[in-house]
């Protein structure tokens, strides 16, 4: 796959995340624009990747995501189950 269909890929993902926030739950939009930030990283468009982690609510989520970790999770008893 050629850098320009990479990255046109990544922005047709933004484009889905911004449309699925509409009316989705934010891990549907988190896990589209985590995938669109790994896509503009192959391509090698470093400044697109540090906007979507420097985002103030999906910052953090995208880097965990792009890192392999898992997202936190509340204790408690249903944790057990």
């Amino acid at each position: 796959m050629t850098t320009a269909a990479i990255r046109l890929s990544g922005w047709s993902l933004l484009v889905a995340g911004a449309g699925a926030g509409i009316v989705l739950p934010h891990p549907v939009t988190t896990a589209l624009w985590t995938a669109a930030a790994e896509l503009f990283d192959r391509a090698g468009d470093r400044r697109m990747v540090a906007r979507l982690t420097a985002a103030t609510k999906f910052g953090p989520r995208i880097r965990r995501g792009m890192d392999g970790r898992p997202a936190r999770r509340g204790g408690g008893v249903a944790e057990a189950f």
